[in-house]
């Protein structure tokens, strides 16, 4: 398909945003389902792909999750859904960092956007960080809800996404990558002499979305 596409994450950084304003190709993760009908939906967790098809039934688009889950999904419900194997890494790596267990819903989500051409993509949601004051605690606009975590739930340490977002930014230069964040939020320094790396503002966004349509 190409151009440009919206990959969203569940960080807090978004929930003043209204993500069905999007224009564009909309992959999501997890539980994002819950308040819009994406493009392509990836879940890593076994539990999530669950819910989504036993509270949706049968969903007009296809969902990613592990390759080791799709064998626990093949009866005959569960079969009418379009179930998919996520993309597989871009790269060969032998530490625990670089394997594709270790990976999580916004990175595949990414190696998605790229899998169907995108030469834009925007990524929303992908706070990297903790929530709270000293931002140790977990971060997701679904916490405290089912499936997920509570809101005294330490954050799951950031350097995973750092790192795995840097090697999808490092080996796709012609791809032009937005990272959606508020003023505030601090680029990681590993990111910051990515000339394919831009960071812009929810405002920034809404902007470029009005002008487009």
């Amino acid at each position: 398909m190409g151009g440009r596409v919206f990959c969203i994450g569940n960080g807090e950084s978004r929930k003043d945003f209204d993500i069905n304003t999007l224009l564009g190709l909309v992959i999501g993760c997890n539980a994002v389902y819950r308040d819009i009908t994406p493009d392509h939906l990836v879940c890593v967790d076994q539990k999530m792909v669950r819910e989504v098809f036993d509270t949706k039934g049968i969903v007009p688009y296809p969902i990613y999750t592990r390759d080791t889950w799709l064998p626990a999904f093949r009866n005959v419900t569960y079969q009418k859904n379009d179930l998919r194997a996520v993309p597989k890494l871009p790269y060969e790596g032998k530490d625990r960092i670089d394997q594709p267990f270790h990976w999580g819903a916004g990175q595949f989500a990414t190696l998605v956007a790229l899998q169907e051409g995108a030469t834009t993509i925007y990524l929303l949601g992908f706070d990297l960080y903790g929530s709270g004051k000293d931002q140790k605690l977990h971060n997701n606009v679904y916490k405290d809800t089912h499936n997920y975590w509570s809101t005294d739930r330490h954050a799951v340490p950031h350097h995973y996404w750092v790192y795995q977002m840097h090697k999808i930014f490092e080996l796709h230069p012609n791809v032009q990558f937005y990272q959606v964040q508020p003023d505030s939020w601090i680029l990681p320094p590993e990111w910051q002499n990515l000339a394919n790396l831009s960071v812009i503002t929810y405002q920034n966004l809404h902007t470029a979305i009005q002008k487009k349509q």
